[in-house]
């Protein structure tokens, strides 16, 4: 037969008073809901396009966690602290890359934090000072990237009319048809010599675009020992067709560090991008605006 435990009241008394002291209930936290980030560039800084789709949030200069907008957001904290809101981006356009952009300033305030209170907040920000800032909006007459030689069709500006769906004023574009295999547009600009070598140093190129066809973007490089530029691919975009077919602008941030950073010795740097008709494809259209290369100077 089983023994009977008999357990004095006074230590099951002490044993629930320690599992209410363990399992102490947490504090409720006060929260801050933020909708989107207002950015507003320079005149020449060019079009205040962006795509932040993130928030990373710092209490005191310590992380809270990152947060996809628009997004309430719940804090531990309560009474005053400084707060600092990180815009954050895709970058390469990759959802499982998200990281802060290191050119856009962050938002900062000194807060009353309240339990159980939501708090909104309207985050303005720009650009940082002191960077390299080349654009090509197709506001201006002429294109500044040019057509390579073994390119059987260019870029082109277009403006509405006739088109209706452009963004911004004007843009590039490029049209191909069955008859088109090549296009390579190139960019020809020193001071793109002077990018980055270290992955940890950024350098973006930043672009809005809607296409039915897929096209590349890449780093041309060349150093002391070849004659002439080398291409490196640096991101596949595809097309952004919705379920209707009808192609939508989308934005990017490419990472141009991803590449320059493999070529330590070259003394040369420039972009381009391509689109190739393998197929020999009808009505391949591609569209570009606001076109920015932005790096530390």
């Amino acid at each position: 037969m089983k023994s009977i435990v008999f357990i004095p009241i006074l230590i099951l008394l002490a044993l629930l008073n320690s599992c209410q002291i363990i399992d102490k209930p947490e504090e409720v936290p006060s929260f801050i809901y933020v909708e989107s980030f207002d950015f507003q560039s320079s005149t020449s800084q060019g079009s205040s396009s962006n795509k932040i789709t993130d928030v990373w949030v710092y209490v005191d200069d310590n992380l809270a966690g990152m947060w996809e907008l628009p997004a309430t957001i719940p804090l531990h904290h309560k009474g005053s602290h400084k707060v600092s809101l990180y815009p954050g981006i895709k970058k390469n356009g990759a959802s499982g890359y998200r990281v802060i952009y290191p050119f856009y300033t962050s938002h900062e305030a000194n807060m009353e934090l309240i339990q159980d209170s939501i708090i909104p907040i309207n985050p303005s920000i720009q650009y940082k000072s002191g960077l390299s800032i080349w654009v090509e909006d197709f506001e201006d007459p002429g294109i500044k990237l040019f057509n390579h030689s073994t390119s059987d069709t260019s870029m082109i500006v277009v403006s509405n009319p006739p088109y209706t769906d452009l963004i911004e004023g004007n843009s590039g574009a490029i049209f191909m048809d069955a008859d088109n295999f090549s296009s390579e547009m190139r960019t020809n600009e020193l001071n793109f010599n002077n990018f980055p070598k270290q992955l940890d140093i950024p350098a973006y190129i930043e672009f809005d675009y809607k296409c039915n066809h897929e096209f590349y973007i890449g780093l041309l490089h060349k150093d002391n020992s070849v004659p002439s530029y080398q291409q490196m691919p640096l991101v596949t975009f595809y097309p952004t067709d919705d379920d209707n077919g009808i192609s939508q602008w989308n934005k990017t941030y490419v990472y141009i560090s991803d590449g320059t950073n493999f070529f330590p010795a070259a003394t040369d740097f420039d972009l381009y991008i391509q689109v190739l008709n393998s197929d020999a494809e009808d009505g391949i259209e591609i569209f570009f605006d606001n076109i920015k290369v932005i790096y530390n100077q």
